[in-house]
């Protein structure tokens, strides 16, 4: 792992691996603080590195000093349960798997449009209603070459895939603590953020995924105007990243033009036909406006490839009760 002045959460990362791990390394950038004394109780190695606005820099440093056969990649702020100890300690017999992607979940108090309901009976998150979940790759084998990549948001899975190696998903969550951590770190982690988001953008400005990154980066700033500016880069570079022309939608909106909302809107649904999100989105934008018919023909197109899915099923109700 690497850190830099995380004492309040290291100790309880540390002791939820300990007994599974054969050697813990730790490149930290500049602690002040009591993290490498707590590092040095569980007897891990510990690597100052000097910091270069790089997050994938330093977890490459923290690679070369791995001496085993698999690396496991942890934050600080990160917890794994006891129950899922087992089954990382079981992926020595990975056959052609060279990593694995585990859930990280990132525990919030508050709701946001891609939060899910904890309903987890882990002691440690049980206290908090939401979080958010990303997949990861962080457990992969070692002498292989492989290394992360991006200054910022940084990934191994690029260099999986460029040589051509396989990763599949291991039923493992990451409990993820960061944005619990106290206004000010968490003001000062976004500033740090958004200066190397910008840095890489300015070093690749024809990267898709550095042109998302800055325009969510505005868009977390309330700034429509340069969010706009990136996501549409973002589009013509690649009408297929991630869900670009409904980040645009979404947008417009916000200004209140529902109008091009729906273009956009109906656009993200053209490119990612087997994804029903922005036709929902689309249905209850004509609900807003009155167009019931419209929107219950869009829900029942959706709700044949999607039987189960609970926002489409939600919003045919409502359309149901709206026609009656």
């Amino acid at each position: 792992m690497i850190t830099k002045n995380e004492e309040r959460y290291l100790e309880q990362c540390l002791n939820s691996v300990k007994d599974i791990v054969a050697e813990i390394i730790i490149v930290d950038t500049g602690s002040t603080d009591k993290t490498k004394e707590i590092a040095k109780k569980f007897k891990a190695k510990v690597y100052d590195f000097k910091w270069i606005d790089d997050f994938s820099a330093a977890r490459n440093e923290s690679l070369k000093h791995a001496t085993k056969e698999w690396i496991f990649v942890l934050d600080a702020d990160e917890v794994i349960g006891q129950k899922d100890l087992e089954k990382i300690k079981n992926v020595k017999d990975a056959n052609e798997f060279v990593g694995f992607s585990l859930e990280q979940r990132s525990y919030t108090n508050n709701i946001f449009e891609s939060a899910v309901k904890n309903d987890s009976d882990f002691e440690l998150v049980s206290q908090y209603p939401f979080y958010i979940s990303h997949s990861l790759v962080r457990l992969f084998k070692n002498r292989l070459g492989l290394h992360f990549k991006h200054r910022v948001h940084e990934l191994v899975e690029d260099s999986i895939n460029e040589k051509g190696l396989k990763y599949t998903k291991l039923d493992v969550v990451l409990h993820h603590f960061g944005s619990l951590k106290n206004e000010n770190l968490i003001g000062e982690k976004t500033g740090q953020y958004s200066k190397i988001i910008l840095k890489q953008l300015e070093e690749n400005p024809e990267s898709p995924r550095y042109n998302y990154q800055a325009a969510r980066m505005y868009l977390g700033r309330n700034d429509f105007s340069n969010a706009l500016k990136y996501f549409e880069k973002t589009a013509k570079l690649s009408p297929n990243y991630k869900l670009v022309f409904s980040e645009i939608a979404k947008i417009y909106l916000e200004m209140n033009d529902k109008n091009r909302a729906i273009e956009y809107f109906k656009k993200s649904m053209k490119h990612n036909p087997d994804n029903p999100s922005p036709a929902n989105n689309l249905a209850v934008i004509y609900m807003s406006m009155g167009k019931f018919e419209q929107a219950k023909k869009i829900l029942e197109e959706q709700l044949k490839k999607h039987p189960d899915n609970k926002a489409l099923k939600y919003n045919y109700e409502k359309v149901l009760e709206n026609l009656k």
